[in-house]
C-alpha cells in the first residue's frame, strides 16, 4: 500500500471538489506535482471504490482539462487510478503561464501559484513576470526607463584592461539597442544604478556587528562585495602538535564564497525589485538573490548544466576578467567543502534563490576539534612564530641539542636568524612548549611532554 503525504510537490484531497481546480493551476504555474484524490489529510485512504464513481470523477476531470483552465493544458495533466483506488492527478509544469481558471480570467483571483505545500494567488507582479517568461522576455535587452546615462566607473575598469567604450562596443555588447537607446544592460553598469547588493554580519544575538549596502555601476559593486566578504571570510590558525606545521582554515573553504557572491550576481533576476543579501551569521553565511532557477531543475545546475539569466552581463564580466569557469559555482562549491563534515545548502523557490554556506570554523576551540576537518594531533592554538616552529620541529629531531647546534639546523632554512635571535625565542615565546635540562655548559632543550606544559 502506498504511503500518501503531502510536500511540495504532493498534494491530498479527500474528493473531486471545484477546489482541486485551483491546486491543478498552482501546479502549472510552479513546478509541477501530482494530487491524490481520495486520501485524507493524513493520508488515510479513503479511495474511490465503485465504477460508477469513477466514470463520474474521470467524466468530470476531463471537462475541466476541456473547458476550465486557460491556456488549455493539453499533454500536461494525466490522470488515472491507482492500485489503491486513487485517483492520480500527474501534472507537468507548463511552458505558457500564467494558466489561470477561464470564468476568472489572468488575473490574482484566477491565476495560483504553489508555494511549499500548500497553493496561493499569484500577485500582480508575479503574473507580469510569467507572461513575459513565457515570450521568452530578456530584462537585460529591454529598453532602459533611464536614458541619461554615465559610465566613468565601467570606462575605469574597461581601460584597466585596454579596453575603449566606443559606440562599436556599445551595440555588440547590448548596451545599446539597434534604436540607439540605451538597455536595462546599461543600466546594471552605469554609475548612478539602483541595483543594491547589502552586506550583514551578526553576533550571537542577532545584532548587527557590520551593515553596508553597495550600489552603483555592477562592475564597481561586485568588486566592493568581494573586498567585504574576503574580509568577513576568517582564517583560523592551528598548530598541528605532532608535525608543528600551521595549519590554516577560511571559514568558508576554497572559492565557495565569492562563487556564490558571483553567482548571486550574474544570475538575479533584475526584474524583481529586491535587494541581493549577503549575511554573516556566526555559523553559517545565507545570501538570497531575487529570481529561481532559470531554465532548469535544481538537480540540473547541482550536476554543473549552465543557463544564464543574464547572458550578455556575464559575457561583459568575461571580458573584463572578473569572472572565471562562469557557470561551475554550485559544483565547485560542493567541491570546496568535500573534506568537511558540513554541506552548503540550496533552496530555490519561485522568485527567489537561497545558499546557506556552514562556517567550518564555527565553535571550534582548544578543545573541540572535528575529526573530518582537523586531521591535526594535539592542536596548538597559542601563537606561535614562524622561528618558534622551526625550533620546536628541530627539537623534535635532535632533542637535547644546544644552541649552536641548534642554529646551525635552523640557519639552513632561516639563514637570517642569529643564534641571539633563537635564545631570546627559547627564553620569552617557548617556555611552555621546551625546556633546558643539564648544565648550562653540557645541557640542552628538549620538547616538553604534555603532562609538563
Amino acid at each position: 500500500m502506498t504511503k500518501y503525504i503531502e510536500d511540495e510537490r504532493t498534494e491530498l484531497k479527500r474528493e473531486l471538489i471545484d477546489e482541486v481546480k485551483s491546486e491543478i493551476i498552482a501546479f502549472l504555474n510552479s513546478y509541477g506535482g501530482t494530487i491524490y484524490v481520495g486520501v485524507d489529510d493524513d493520508g488515510s485512504i479513503v479511495g474511490i471504490k465503485d465504477d460508477a464513481s469513477k466514470d463520474k470523477v474521470d467524466l468530470k476531470l476531463g471537462n475541466w482539462i476541456q473547458e476550465a483552465f486557460f491556456p488549455k493544458p493539453s499533454g500536461l495533466i494525466q490522470y488515472y487510478f491507482n492500485s489503491d483506488d486513487i485517483l492520480v492527478i500527474n501534472i507537468s509544469k507548463g511552458i505558457n503561464k500564467p494558466y489561470y481558471l477561464r470564468e476568472k480570467g489572468p488575473k490574482p483571483s484566477g491565476v495560483y501559484i504553489r508555494v511549499g505545500r500548500s497553493k496561493r494567488k499569484a500577485n500582480d507582479d508575479e503574473i507580469l513576470r510569467m507572461i513575459m517568461e513565457s515570450h521568452s522576455y530578456s530584462y537585460e535587452d529591454d529598453i532602459s526607463e533611464e536614458q541619461d546615462l554615465t559610465f566613468k566607473s565601467f570606462e575605469r575598469t574597461l581601460e584597466e584592461n585596454d579596453i575603449n567604450l566606443t559606440p562599436r562596443l556599445m551595440n555588440t555588447t547590448g548596451l545599446k539597442a539597434k534604436s540607439g537607446k540605451y538597455t536595462n544592460l546599461a543600466y546594471l553598469l552605469f554609475d548612478q544604478s539602483e541595483i543594491v547588493v547589502k552586506v550583514a554580519e551578526y553576533d550571537s544575538e542577532m545584532n548587527y556587528k557590520i551593515k553596508k549596502s553597495f550600489k552603483g555601476s555592477l562592475v564597481n559593486v561586485l568588486k566592493n562585495v568581494e573586498e567585504q566578504v574576503e574580509r568577513l571570510n576568517d582564517l583560523r590558525a592551528v598548530i598541528d602538535g605532532s608535525s608543528f606545521k600551521r595549519i590554516e582554515t577560511k571559514s568558508y573553504p576554497g572559492a565557495s564564497i565569492r562563487e556564490m557572491v558571483l553567482n548571486a550576481i550574474c544570475h538575479a533576476n533584475y526584474f524583481i525589485r529586491s535587494n541581493i543579501k549577503i549575511e554573516f551569521f556566526p555559523d553559517k553565511a545565507k545570501i538570497t538573490s531575487p529570481g529561481g532557477i532559470f531554465n532548469a531543475s535544481m538537480d540540473d545546475i547541482m550536476n554543473g548544466v549552465q543557463t544564464y539569466r543574464n547572458p550578455r552581463l556575464v559575457h561583459v564580466f568575461d571580458k573584463l576578467g572578473m569572472i572565471e569557469n562562469f557557470g561551475t559555482g554550485i559544483p565547485r562549491t560542493m567541491e570546496s567543502y568535500k573534506n568537511y563534515g558540513v554541506k552548503p545548502e540550496f533552496k530555490a523557490t519561485e522568485n527567489f534563490f537561497f545558499v546557506t554556506l556552514p562556517n567550518v570554523n564555527y565553535l571550534k576551540n582548544d578543545s573541540i576539534t572535528d575529526p573530518i576537518t582537523d586531521p591535526i594531533t594535539d592542536p596548538i592554538t597559542d601563537p606561535i612564530s614562524d622561528l618558534g616552529l622551526e625550533i620546536m620541529k628541530a627539537l623534535k629531531l635532535n632533542p637535547g641539542i644546544n644552541t649552536i647546534k641548534l642554529s646551525e639546523i635552523i640557519q639552513t632554512n632561516l639563514p637570517s636568524v642569529s643564534r641571539d635571535m633563537i635564545k631570546n625565542e627559547l627564553k620569552r615565546n617557548l617556555t611552555v612548549y621546551v625546556e633546558h635540562r643539564g648544565s648550562n655548559r653540557n645541557g640542552g632543550y628538549y620538547l616538553k611532554s604534555k603532562d609538563d606544559k
